[in-house]
């Protein structure tokens, strides 16, 4: 077996640097002299790892989009056997930390420079659907006797609900804003309840 590249690893390192960034100072503030500190590395070379601005910004959104596409799958694959709205909630709100809320920062930071890099659009916006399909698959299976749009409303404000605590995380909260958008959640289940 061949060992892994260190070309390859550096590159991963330095990804994980400009996304640190990102998540700290956003997509245009995430500068080479930030990136270089955060990696450990001199400024050049953080170009020769990623390439320019648009190769590095591009590279960071295809990052994000296969992870959020990788999370769903999980997501779904850990509820394929215990389908059901609550199990849906609990293993959004109750990650303890298993998630990289860097994650969901560099996602909206990424979609505010859509403008700038309109080849994030697709990426990104496919990302979601999968996340968004999978929620709702999981909810249809859970209530197959329930409206189906009704299942799609429910999945798509539990999804947001946990999107946007997640994007509370760096303000560091009081804890009550996450529980009440966890039972907020299961509020919103408990509508399906009484249309089954």
């Amino acid at each position: 077996m061949g060992r892994p590249s260190v070309q390859d690893q550096r590159k991963k390192e330095v990804l994980d640097a400009f996304m640190t960034c990102v998540a700290l100072y956003g997509v245009e503030g995430a500068t080479l002299e930030h990136i270089a500190a955060e990696a450990g590395l001199k400024r050049p070379l953080i170009r020769h790892h990623l390439g320019n601005r648009k190769a590095m910004v591009l590279a960071l959104g295809e990052h994000i989009a296969d992870t959020l596409s990788s999370q769903s799958e999980m997501l779904r694959v850990a509820l394929e056997d215990h389908p059901g709205v609550r199990n849906l909630i609990e293993a959004l709100f109750n990650s303890d930390g298993e998630l990289d809320p860097r994650i969901n920062i560099c996602y909206q930071a990424l979609v505010n420079s859509v403008e700038n890099y309109p080849e994030l659009r697709k990426p990104l916006l496919d990302s979601m659907e999968t996340f968004y399909k999978v929620a709702i698959n999981i909810v249809l299976a859970s209530h197959p006797n329930a409206d189906k749009q009704a299942c799609e409303i429910v999945a798509h404000g539990i999804v947001n609900l946990f999107i946007t605590t997640d994007a509370f995380i760096p303000l560091k909260p009081p804890k009550t804003w996450g529980y009440s958008s966890y039972f907020a959640a299961l509020k919103l289940a408990e509508t399906l309840e009484t249309k089954s």
